[in-house]
C-alpha cells in the first residue's frame, strides 16, 4: 500500500513540476531558422555607411546548424534582432577563412550591437527567394 501511495505522489509531483524544468520550457525551444549568435567583432564605417559584424553561434550545440545555414545562405538576406528590438534586414556571408564564422553587413542605423553581445539571426524559410 505504501509503495502504491508513494508512486502516486511521485507521479503527481512529476506532472506538476515537469513543465518548469529547463528542457521542457517552450520559450527555450529554437525557432525554425533562428539561431542565437554572439558578436566577435563589430566595425562601423561612415563612408560607406555600414556596420560589419563578425559572429558565431552563442551555444556550442548550434555550431553545426549555423555552419549549414551559413553555407546555404551565404550572400543572402537575413534578419537580426538585438534584445527585444525590431527585426532588421542584413546580408549574411560565410567567412571561408574563419571556420564557423559569419559576417553580417547592416545599414548604419542598425540596432545597437557590441562586441560580445548576443543577437538572434533568422534565415528565410528554405526555398524562399532572396
Amino acid at each position: 500500500m505504501r509503495t502504491s501511495l508513494g508512486c502516486a505522489v511521485l507521479s503527481v509531483a512529476i506532472a506538476l513540476y515537469a513543465p518548469l524544468l529547463p528542457a521542457n520550457r517552450q520559450s527555450d525551444a529554437p525557432e525554425a531558422g533562428v539561431i542565437i549568435c554572439r558578436v566577435l567583432e563589430l566595425h562601423r564605417s561612415a563612408h560607406p555607411a555600414v556596420v560589419a559584424v563578425v559572429f558565431h553561434q552563442q551555444n556550442r550545440a548550434d555550431q553545426a546548424r549555423l555552419a549549414a545555414m551559413l553555407k546555404q545562405h551565404s550572400g543572402a538576406s537575413a534578419e537580426i534582432q538585438a534584445g527585444d528590438g525590431a527585426w532588421t534586414q542584413a546580408t549574411v556571408v560565410r567567412l571561408k577563412s574563419c571556420f564557423g564564422r559569419g559576417l553580417l553587413l547592416l545599414p548604419a542605423e542598425a540596432p545597437s550591437l557590441k562586441d560580445g553581445g548576443a543577437f538572434r539571426l533568422k534565415f528565410p524559410p528554405s526555398g524562399a527567394a532572396d
